[in-house]
Protein backbone atom coordinates (compact mmCIF):
# COMPACT_ATOMS: atom_id res chain seq x y z
CA UNK A 1 0.00 0.00 0.00
CA UNK A 2 1.11 3.35 -0.92
CA UNK A 3 0.93 5.99 1.86
CA UNK A 4 -0.88 9.35 0.96
CA UNK A 5 -1.59 12.31 2.50
CA UNK A 6 -4.34 14.10 0.98
CA UNK A 7 -4.67 17.40 2.10
CA UNK A 8 -8.87 19.14 2.20
CA UNK A 9 -9.04 21.28 -0.52
CA UNK A 10 -9.54 24.76 1.14
CA UNK A 11 -6.75 26.48 -1.00
CA UNK A 12 -5.67 26.22 -4.41
CA UNK A 13 -2.27 25.31 -2.86
CA UNK A 14 -3.83 22.71 -1.28
CA UNK A 15 -5.25 21.29 -4.49
CA UNK A 16 -2.03 21.05 -5.83
CA UNK A 17 -0.63 19.17 -2.60
CA UNK A 18 -3.99 16.83 -3.65
CA UNK A 19 -2.62 16.87 -6.81
CA UNK A 20 0.91 15.24 -6.37
CA UNK A 21 -0.65 13.12 -3.71
CA UNK A 22 -2.76 11.61 -6.61
CA UNK A 23 0.39 11.10 -8.65
CA UNK A 24 2.24 9.79 -6.17
CA UNK A 25 -0.52 7.46 -5.11
CA UNK A 26 -1.37 6.39 -8.62
CA UNK A 27 2.81 5.65 -9.56
CA UNK A 28 2.74 3.61 -6.20
CA UNK A 29 -0.28 1.06 -7.43
CA UNK A 30 1.18 1.18 -10.69
CA UNK A 31 4.58 -0.47 -8.88
CA UNK A 32 3.03 -2.60 -6.94
CA UNK A 33 1.62 -4.17 -9.59
CA UNK A 34 4.56 -4.35 -12.22
CA UNK A 35 6.00 -6.05 -9.52
CA UNK A 36 3.02 -8.98 -8.69
CA UNK A 37 3.92 -12.33 -10.52
CA UNK A 38 -0.01 -12.78 -10.99
CA UNK A 39 -0.24 -9.62 -12.99
CA UNK A 40 3.27 -10.37 -14.91
CA UNK A 41 0.97 -10.02 -18.48
CA UNK A 42 0.52 -5.90 -17.52
CA UNK A 43 3.96 -5.17 -15.85
CA UNK A 44 5.09 -3.51 -19.00
CA UNK A 45 1.84 -1.56 -19.27
CA UNK A 46 2.23 -0.99 -15.09
CA UNK A 47 5.64 0.19 -15.38
CA UNK A 48 5.28 2.25 -18.37
CA UNK A 49 2.20 4.41 -16.65
CA UNK A 50 4.04 4.50 -13.04
CA UNK A 51 6.45 6.49 -14.76
CA UNK A 52 4.13 8.50 -16.88
CA UNK A 53 2.67 9.55 -12.93
CA UNK A 54 5.91 10.17 -11.56
CA UNK A 55 6.65 12.60 -14.30
CA UNK A 56 2.98 14.26 -14.04
CA UNK A 57 3.87 14.63 -10.48
CA UNK A 58 7.12 16.09 -11.44
CA UNK A 59 5.14 18.91 -13.49
CA UNK A 60 2.74 19.19 -11.40
CA UNK A 61 5.93 20.41 -8.42
CA UNK A 62 7.22 22.23 -11.35
CA UNK A 63 4.13 23.88 -12.27
CA UNK A 64 3.57 25.02 -8.43
CA UNK A 65 7.04 26.32 -8.29
CA UNK A 66 7.24 28.00 -11.52
CA UNK A 67 3.85 29.55 -12.05
CA UNK A 68 1.52 29.22 -9.22
CA UNK A 69 3.23 31.38 -6.46
CA UNK A 70 0.91 34.18 -5.90
CA UNK A 71 -2.29 31.85 -6.35
CA UNK A 72 -1.33 29.16 -3.73
CA UNK A 73 -3.55 31.14 -1.04
CA UNK A 74 -6.50 31.52 -2.86
CA UNK A 75 -9.53 30.10 -0.99
CA UNK A 76 -11.56 27.43 -2.22
CA UNK A 77 -15.09 26.38 -1.17
CA UNK A 78 -16.06 23.86 -3.90
CA UNK A 79 -14.20 20.74 -3.89
CA UNK A 80 -15.00 18.29 -1.09
CA UNK A 81 -11.68 16.13 -0.26
CA UNK A 82 -13.78 13.05 -0.25
CA UNK A 83 -15.24 12.90 -3.31
CA UNK A 84 -11.60 12.59 -4.61
CA UNK A 85 -9.72 10.11 -2.49
CA UNK A 86 -8.04 6.85 -3.68
CA UNK A 87 -7.79 3.41 -2.46
CA UNK A 88 -3.94 3.06 -2.56
CA UNK A 89 -4.18 -0.61 -1.48
CA UNK A 90 -3.73 -3.11 -4.15
CA UNK A 91 -5.67 -5.98 -3.98
CA UNK A 92 -3.74 -9.12 -3.13
CA UNK A 93 -3.17 -11.42 -5.56
CA UNK A 94 -4.49 -9.36 -8.23
CA UNK A 95 -3.84 -10.57 -11.77
CA UNK A 96 -3.13 -8.31 -14.86
CA UNK A 97 -7.16 -7.92 -15.25
CA UNK A 98 -8.06 -7.34 -11.86
CA UNK A 99 -5.06 -4.87 -10.90
CA UNK A 100 -6.15 -2.71 -14.48
CA UNK A 101 -10.13 -3.20 -13.14
CA UNK A 102 -8.78 -1.72 -9.69
CA UNK A 103 -6.53 1.20 -11.46
CA UNK A 104 -9.25 2.49 -13.98
CA UNK A 105 -11.10 3.66 -10.74
CA UNK A 106 -7.84 5.70 -9.82
CA UNK A 107 -8.12 7.06 -13.22
CA UNK A 108 -11.69 7.90 -12.87
CA UNK A 109 -11.27 9.71 -9.87
CA UNK A 110 -8.32 11.67 -11.02
CA UNK A 111 -9.90 12.59 -14.21
CA UNK A 112 -12.83 13.70 -11.97
CA UNK A 113 -10.84 15.83 -9.71
CA UNK A 114 -8.42 17.61 -12.21
CA UNK A 115 -11.80 18.09 -14.52
CA UNK A 116 -12.57 19.64 -11.04
CA UNK A 117 -10.06 21.63 -10.05
CA UNK A 118 -9.81 22.92 -14.04
CA UNK A 119 -12.64 24.49 -13.46
CA UNK A 120 -11.87 26.04 -10.05
CA UNK A 121 -8.49 27.27 -11.34
CA UNK A 122 -10.50 29.00 -14.67
CA UNK A 123 -11.64 31.10 -12.21
CA UNK A 124 -7.77 32.32 -10.37
CA UNK A 125 -5.55 31.56 -13.26
CA UNK A 126 -6.31 29.99 -16.93
CA UNK A 127 -2.89 28.49 -16.71
CA UNK A 128 -3.46 26.47 -14.21
CA UNK A 129 -6.95 25.52 -15.56
CA UNK A 130 -5.53 24.36 -18.97
CA UNK A 131 -2.74 22.54 -16.82
CA UNK A 132 -5.50 20.65 -14.64
CA UNK A 133 -7.96 20.09 -17.69
CA UNK A 134 -4.86 18.46 -19.80
CA UNK A 135 -4.10 15.91 -17.04
CA UNK A 136 -7.41 15.08 -16.31
CA UNK A 137 -7.77 13.88 -19.92
CA UNK A 138 -4.31 12.14 -19.63
CA UNK A 139 -6.31 10.18 -16.95
CA UNK A 140 -9.48 9.03 -19.45
CA UNK A 141 -6.74 7.93 -21.58
CA UNK A 142 -4.98 6.15 -19.37
CA UNK A 143 -8.38 4.39 -18.54
CA UNK A 144 -9.48 3.19 -21.95
CA UNK A 145 -5.41 1.69 -22.84
CA UNK A 146 -6.10 -0.34 -19.16
CA UNK A 147 -9.68 -1.38 -20.43
CA UNK A 148 -7.81 -3.22 -23.28
CA UNK A 149 -5.80 -5.21 -20.83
Amino acid sequence: MVECDFPECTTFGAVVRFSIELEKGAAGIYEELAKNPKAASGATLFKELAELHKKRMASVENMRQQKLNEMILEPIQDMKRELYLIDTKVPAGADAKAGAQFVMKVEETSSRFYVDAAKIAKMIMAEGSRFMDKLGKENLAIKARLAAL
